[in-house]
């Protein structure tokens, strides 16, 4: 009996406890649970943003990069070919005989500061004679679009090397750097004053700056060397 009426005295009190556990989150807990959730939201979201962004940046990195290196590379190897003549041996002789000069020796800088113009010329294979100079002359330039361009020929159209829906092309600095070397040693004969022959090494620095047109704020700037490796020869040797 006594068993029995504990039994009946504590079961209130269990379905209360019951109803205590059972009631669920008060207006606060629900509010406090909310903030939580909006806070890590919303550093999830700023980090998804900011990944999103660095992404952007990485490829209009990238982009500027391949379109400055292609327009690079093509300049450094066309003209490192500059001043090439298949008859070139015509104008190297130790003797004094009559020489003939390199009608392709030229490469020369032009233009302004702010737009400079490099022109220079080369021979093929069958190229011998100074009448197809000016079909074999070309020319490297900033034009006023930004974009830097390439001229085949002295009629020929530019065309551009650069992609302006990339990037403007804000700089293209062009310094020669040539070298005299006297090689009067060479002659069979002593040679002396001022006409006797030397060989002048010629060597391009060329630096290229681009601006985005996506972020005006981002610019990217190349530089390359190139030597000519068809060296200017001038003067001779005496009789």
């Amino acid at each position: 009996m006594l068993n029995h009426a504990h039994q009946r005295y504590n079961a209130p009190s269990r379905r209360a406890g019951a109803r205590r556990h059972s009631r669920g989150f008060s207006i606060v807990e629900l509010l406090v649970g909310v903030a939580i959730g909006l806070f890590i939201l919303t550093g999830a979201s700023l980090l998804y943003v900011n990944n999103l962004g660095n992404s952007r940046l990485l490829l209009i990195q990238a982009r500027m990069d391949q379109d400055l290196r292609s327009a690079m590379d093509l300049i450094t190897r066309d003209l490192r070919r500059g001043a090439y003549w298949v008859n070139s041996l015509s104008g190297t002789n130790t003797t004094g005989a009559t020489t003939t000069a390199n009608p392709y020796a030229n490469v020369s800088l032009a233009g302004t500061a702010s737009a400079p113009v490099v022109t220079y010329r080369y021979a093929n294979s069958t190229d011998d004679s100074s009448g197809t100079v000016n079909n074999r002359t070309f020319e490297f330039k900033l034009d006023t679009d930004h974009a830097i361009k390439m001229k085949l020929g002295a009629s020929g159209t530019p065309q551009s090397l650069t992609d302006t829906n990339i990037q403007n092309i804000t700089g293209l600095t062009i310094a020669e750097d040539t070298t005299t070397i006297d090689i009067r040693a060479s002659c069979a004969t002593t040679c002396t004053g001022s006409s006797c022959p030397t060989v002048a090494v010629r060597t391009f620095n060329i630096t290229l700056t681009g601006t985005s047109v996506a972020d005006p704020s981002m610019t990217r700037t190349l530089r390359s060397q190139v030597r000519v490796r068809n060296d200017a020869m001038s003067g001779v040797c005496p009789t």
